[in-house]
């Protein structure tokens, strides 16, 4: 019996949405269980991913910009190429895929009409929440469409009205490294788009003598670097909605910015490089964001969190303090940048890490692949 093809569908719009997508497709293959990875963004015009482009650098510069920008319902459909999208579709037919794992409201519209053109058949949709909340993808699709929900089967990573972890989904195979072993480095960044207010805590945190790996967004911010620091950055020319070589989706190629030579980037199949430097650090410092949340458990390293950003966040920020695997960047300072406090959040993410169910294993039972 042919093995059914599990489609994940992601979008390139934030890596939020597309890495956790790629980590559950490698996990679900390394189980024998087939997948395809689709990111939304090839189902727009390329004037209007231009405009995406722009927006990423917007949103950089201007934190305050994005989060006006995160609270204006968007109706997607209007950005959607109708050639596009049924090119996609003819696929779907012709190989009559009916497994899929959603993690972008976007892609709920192209959900439905796959649903009409290739009924009575079933389909075997579920909905993969890695926010504690609705992020700006899903709250637009639920102004247009209030009742999305009822015709498809929901999950989420994280229960913020209980104040648990349900799911997650691992990243490497290896286990996290003793918090006795790592070297005094912090890595500080602002999510797959460098949005926040991190550039602004590297000062102070270079003046209590603090070692730190900066991830930079443009090379004119890789400039800026101190002895005790390093830089790494995602290679200028990727783009998430483009197949590499091998025509697969592709983690973000990364590499360390150096004055004394050309910068390499590279990456790996199974999961982004950018791992193997939190797994080896004393803390993230950063924004809640889904990816972050997930590096954080995977690597047991304790997030340092900055200025959320949206409502989702904001809860991230909530659970992740609840749960004694975060604290807030103002009361770290408070307790005058306390190395034990962190140690101690470090316990309780290997303890939460060794509880949490691992999604794509749960997912792979219950649908019988």
């Amino acid at each position: 019996m042919e093995k059914r093809t599990v489609t994940i569908l992601c979008s390139g719009f934030g890596l939020g949405l597309y890495i956790p997508g790629l980590l559950a497709a490698r996990r679900l293959e390394e189980k024998n269980v087939p997948t395809c990875v689709e990111v939304f963004e090839n189902l727009i015009s390329e004037d209007k991913r231009e405009n995406i482009r722009r927006s990423r650098k917007a949103y950089h510069g201007n934190f305050a910009l994005a989060q006006m920008s995160a609270r204006m319902p968007m109706d997607i459909r209007k950005s959607m190429d109708r050639e596009l999208v049924d090119r996609l579709l003819e696929v779907w037919l012709k190989e009559d895929r009916r497994d899929f794992i959603i993690l972008s409201g976007h892609w709920l519209y192209v959900m439905e009409e796959y649903r009409t053109r290739s009924a009575p058949g079933t389909l075997n949709a579920e909905i993969l929440y890695v926010d504690c909340d609705l992020p700006p993808s899903w709250k637009s699709l639920q102004q247009y469409v209030p009742d999305y929900n009822t015709r498809f089967s929901e999950f989420w990573l994280y229960d913020f009205e209980n104040m648990k972890l349900q799911y997650q989904i691992p990243v490497s195979k290896e286990e996290p490294l003793p918090y006795s072993r790592r070297p005094d480095r912090f890595i500080i960044h602002g999510g797959g788009w460098g949005m926040g207010t991190y550039r602004s805590k590297i000062p102070q945190l270079r003046s209590r003598g603090l070692s730190l790996d900066i991830v930079a967004y443009e090379l004119q911010e890789a400039m800026d670097i101190t002895p005790g620091d390093r830089c790494f950055m995602v290679d200028p020319n990727w783009c998430a909605w483009n197949k590499n070589k091998k025509g697969v989706f592709e983690f973000p190629p990364i590499g360390e910015i150096c004055q004394s030579r050309p910068p390499f980037f590279s990456n790996k199949y199974e999961y982004h490089d950018l791992f193997d430097v939190t797994a080896t650090a004393r803390a993230i410092v950063g924004k809640p964001g889904a990816g972050t949340m997930m590096d954080s458990l995977a690597s047991a390293t304790p997030l340092i969190m900055l200025e959320p950003f949206g409502e989702h966040e904001k809860k991230n920020t909530g659970l992740w303090e609840n749960l004694g695997f975060g604290i807030s960047y103002t009361n770290w300072e408070a307790m005058n940048f306390s190395m034990e406090i962190l140690e101690r959040l470090h316990e309780n993410l290997l303890i939460g890490r060794n509880a949490a169910v691992d999604f794509t294993e749960a997912y792979k039972l219950r649908n019988n692949l």
